[in-house]
């Protein structure tokens, strides 16, 4: 007779062990009920983003006024974890895609979150602002401003491809007037070329810091920099040829502001001054010119013009019939000229005459005999047409 073992214990030990996993998954479930518990919480100042701004700008149209759009709010459950790191996931879309034409538009909005975990229980905001304008395009100069200096030094910095292409939205194209591109030249070594980013201005320069619709066809421009000796010359006033005609300036009687200026020179340039040249009679008085740059010279932008309060005369040409006097006569010998010298002489109206205008010649080493001489021409505020030349004898 074979005896059978009971099976009772077997079965006890597997119902054992079923109520332990159980009773695990309970109180797994109760401790991260616990520590990751579902709440509700109002999720406040939600960002509004866009659909459809590419099939916008395809029609020439931009969205503006972002700024304007009221807080907007949502009240949202799920797990404590879900909710804390998703909580930046969380905004208001807006599709755009219908749009055609400009004007102000009040659009629906729809909450978009980033798991199903988390359930919309309220949305706290009623239709969203958008105001629609016309996709405008222009270009803008950029200038370069320097920051930053080398001792004895002034840096040339030339912008080399000036112009940028920017789009935008009409009301915030209106606002742009050019770009500047800023240049720090305290640690330039020698010449250089470096590409340079820009920042768009308004009308008086000021820098534009609220930018919703404005792009440009490149972000950055080339910027050309050359060194120069720095040199201070002073400032002599010139009148332009076509005044000269009819015209003559008095220095003696005329003011420049600054007198002097600092200017960049080269290797190439050996001026001892710099010339303002006054284009035009100023009835006013002083007026503001420009300096002249000549071969090798730089002028910064902020000295290119001076003021100048010029004595500007009426000029006039006459036919003068003056004395020639020999000067430097060797010792012991006399010198003969014999007539008078004709000379085409211009000067200030009704000022030019024999008494003012003297002509000379130098004798100096000459033997005893006839010799030709060109003869010398001056005169206060007086000038000569020509040169002119005399026969003189020794004796």
């Amino acid at each position: 007779m074979i005896n059978r073992k009971s099976s009772k214990p077997h079965k006890k030990k597997v119902q054992t062990i079923a109520l332990s996993i159980l009773l695990s998954v309970i109180v797994w479930f109760m401790v991260t009920s616990l520590a990751d518990p579902d709440i509700t919480t109002t999720v406040s100042n939600l960002d509004v983003r866009f659909v459809g701004e590419m099939a916008l700008r395809e029609k020439a149209l931009a969205v503006t006024g972002r700024n304007n759009v009221p807080q907007l709010s949502v009240v949202v459950t799920g797990k404590r974890s879900d909710l804390m790191n998703n909580m930046d996931n969380i905004y208001v879309q807006v599709d755009l895609s219908d749009i055609d034409s400009t004007g102000e538009y009040n659009l629906a909005g729809t909450i978009s979150v980033p798991t199903t975990r988390i359930k919309v229980e309220k949305e706290k905001y009623g239709d969203i602002p958008v105001k629609i304008e016309p996709l405008v395009s222009k270009e803008i100069d950029v200038t370069v401003k320097q920051t930053g200096t080398l001792k004895n030094k002034l840096v040339k910095s030339v912008v080399n491809n000036p112009k940028v292409m920017i789009m935008g939205a009409e009301s915030e194209m209106e606002k742009v007037e050019r770009a500047v591109a800023t240049v720090d030249i305290s640690e330039l070594a020698e010449d250089n070329t470096e590409k340079v980013n820009y920042l768009l201005t308004d009308k008086s320069g000021a820098l534009i810091d609220e930018n919703e619709t404005l792009e440009s066809a490149r972000s950055n421009v080339e910027v050309s920099n050359t060194i120069y000796d720095a040199k201070t010359l002073p400032v002599e006033p010139m009148l332009t040829a076509e005044l000269d005609k009819e015209y003559m300036l008095k220095p003696d009687k005329s003011s420049v502001t600054p007198a002097s200026v600092v200017v960049g020179v080269n290797v190439e340039n050996n001026d001892d001054k710099v010339i303002a040249r006054i284009d035009r009679i100023n009835e006013e008085g002083e007026g503001e010119y420009s300096l002249e740059t000549s071969n090798g010279m730089y002028i910064p932008p902020e000295s290119q013009k001076v003021k100048i309060k010029p004595e500007i005369v009426k000029k006039s040409v006459v036919q003068l019939e003056l004395e020639v006097h020999a000067e430097n006569v060797p010792e012991g010998c006399s010198a003969k000229i014999d007539g008078l010298l004709t000379a085409m002489v211009w000067g200030e109206e009704g000022q030019v005459n024999n008494e003012n205008v003297k002509a000379t010649v130098d004798a100096s080493g000459l033997s005893k005999g006839e010799h030709t001489l060109p003869v010398k021409l001056s005169g206060e505020n007086a000038g000569f047409e020509g040169s002119y030349t005399i026969n003189i004898t020794i004796e």
